[in-house]
């Protein structure tokens, strides 16, 4: 009767490691990494016409910008590109008159810098220059968007 008792709670043990040992390889998995995070998705928020372009230099992205808010002036438009392995989407928004980037790391850091104020020699100056960052204008707001 006692060699029962051993052998059965032995056979639970085993069966017990065998459940955990499932569950821990479960964990470790093969499907690739997640591209978004539930609470924070990187996109133009609504309202925004955006054009999608391939990978860019910043200063032909900000040409981009540019032409798209001439063609649409009065209206928020964006332009969504690849620099490296990052998402980035450049929003102007004339009626705010600023120009925000929103930033999708490829390690899935989510950051947004916002420029206030000149919205049109921002763009002049990005055309050349491939920043927002005028001189003698308020510098960007960067914040992540995780907090």
């Amino acid at each position: 009767m006692k060699a029962v008792k051993v052998l059965l709670a032995v056979a639970a043990g085993l069966a017990a490691l065998a459940v955990f040992g499932r569950f821990f390889l479960s964990q470790l998995g093969t499907a690739p990494p997640r591209q978004e995070l539930a609470g924070v998705v990187a996109a133009a928020p609504p309202g925004f016409e955006i054009e999608s372009h391939g990978e860019l230099e910043p200063a032909a992205a900000a040409s981009a910008l540019a032409a798209l808010a001439a063609a649409r002036p009065g209206r928020p438009v964006g332009v969504r590109f690849q620099r490296f392995s990052d998402t980035i989407y450049w929003l102007a928004d004339p009626i705010a008159d600023r120009i925000e980037e929103r930033r999708a790391g490829a390690a899935g850091t989510r950051t947004a810098t916002v420029w206030s104020g000149g919205i049109g020699a921002r763009l002049a100056w990005a055309r050349r220059r491939g920043d927002f960052a005028v001189p003698g204008m308020p510098p960007p707001e960067r914040r992540n968007l995780y907090h």
